[in-house]
């Protein structure tokens, strides 16, 4: 049959604990340290409670050892860090993540934070953290609306108000974004034969975009898309009467965008109790190298196939700062990282790199500062060289890393560059 022959196909293709510091030290709102030497801090914002936490708290500690690392700055200066979860009832929340920013902006010793995770939260927080100033550095978010106006209207982000005229740009990302994953992905699904593909996302603008350049790409290659729905969560009612829908179109894959806590696990398993076990499944970085969605899925996850926007570290063995990082990250956490910690730790250190260029100039260390210097990067870090362009998106080196779930664990593939 054409599904176990794409199945086999794909198969061959393809945290830490919450750390809080407290504040000594600082000036006025906007970072101005009132003395040389005095404290200066950066923060986290990252889901690390409930199912996201699975990967938002290995991001978390990403940064975090970046700053246990750096805890004596140039000038005498001391660094700490402030972590906060955007997590509501096990879920990133966008609500959650905008009040955690307007706590950063009224506290005057945090010059810079890094994420967060998700892209739905990212558009709620730019605006806060764009008026006062506080640059931020996402490590993982992938939706192309948040950097590039003509895709922000369709993902449900207000443009204006995330990059207001006249006001320095707040907002960078290590990572690529969906138009290239969702090309990635689709070359996945093309390569391993798939011919037909039924498309769900998880009603969220990440997952929303994610499935729209897979369809965009799908199509374009000669596959054809089965349907399209959307999700919200794991109903357990609303997903059986979908596996029924998508059985009755005879897809030779499902590809899912979206997080596992959008459904993506449920989905899955589903699937295997609706009679298409042998339908895989595709998705991006919301489900892959997640610990969460094996967990969830259980069996009905094996041979599932995704891309995350990051270095797998096993890609970087070569790299002696990368295996210094997971010896370090080892000895911090006892628990091994994730890719996306190795992207936090690298917007760990551009940040604490832009504080000390501030402190070298004379200068004590302020917002507009530390920004300008960020804006300016130029830096290379264990992922690979790094600077920001105009509008916020690295314009260095950028990947994607393929995973599939084998024996129940997702096992690395290979590492595809984004040309």
């Amino acid at each position: 049959m054409q599904q176990r022959k794409v199945l086999r196909s794909l198969a061959q293709v393809a945290v830490g604990a919450l750390f809080v510091a407290g504040i000594a030290g600082c000036g006025a709102v906007g970072g101005t340290s009132s003395a040389k030497g005095g404290t200066v801090c950066i923060a986290t914002d990252f889901p690390v409670s409930g199912t996201d936490a699975t990967a938002g708290l290995p991001a978390q500690n990403g940064a975090v050892l970046a700053a246990q690392q750096n805890k004596t700055l140039h000038g005498g200066y001391t660094l700490q860090i402030k972590t906060f979860d955007d997590a509501v009832n096990g879920a990133h929340n966008a609500t959650q993540g905008a009040t955690n920013v307007g706590k950063m902006a009224t506290d005057s010793c945090i010059l810079a934070m890094v994420g967060p995770f998700n892209s739905g939260v990212a558009g709620a927080e730019i605006p806060i953290a764009t008026q006062a100033g506080l640059a931020m550095i996402s490590p993982a978010n992938t939706n192309p609306g948040l950097t590039l106006q003509q895709y922000a209207q369709a993902y449900g982000f207000d443009f204006a108000k995330m990059h207001p005229a006249g006001q320095p740009e707040a907002y960078f990302r290590i990572p690529a974004n969906d138009v290239v994953q969702g090309k990635e992905d689709a070359q996945i699904a093309l390569d391993a034969g798939a011919k037909k593909a039924y498309v769900v996302d998880d009603s969220e603008s990440y997952g929303k975009g994610l499935a729209d350049f897979f369809t965009q790409y799908f199509t374009a290659g000669g596959g054809a898309t089965a349907g399209r729905d959307s999700i919200t969560g794991a109903n357990t009612t609303q997903l059986a009467a979908l596996v029924s829908k998508m059985k009755a179109t005879t897809p030779d894959v499902v590809f899912y965008g979206g997080v596992t806590s959008g459904g993506g696990a449920a989905l899955r398993q589903a699937m295997s109790s609706g009679g298409m076990s042998s339908v895989p499944m595709v998705g991006g970085d919301g489900i892959a190298d997640d610990p969460s969605f094996t967990q969830i899925a259980g069996a009905s996850a094996e041979g599932t196939t995704g891309t995350v926007a990051a270095p797998d570290l096993l890609g970087l063995n070569s790299n002696p700062a990368a295996n210094k990082f997971v010896a370090d990250y080892k000895a911090a956490f006892n628990t091994d990282p994730i890719a996306y910690s190795v992207n936090s730790y690298d917007a760990a250190m551009i940040e604490i790199a832009a504080i000390n260029k501030v402190i070298d100039s004379g200068k004590a260390p302020d917002r507009a500062s530390v920004l300008a210097n960020i804006a300016g990067t130029s830096y290379d870090g264990i992922t690979g060289h790094i600077s920001f362009d105009q509008y916020g998106d690295n314009a260095g080196a950028k990947v994607f890393s393929i995973y599939t779930v084998k024996n129940g664990q997702w096992t690395y593939v290979k590492t595809v560059p984004v040309t």
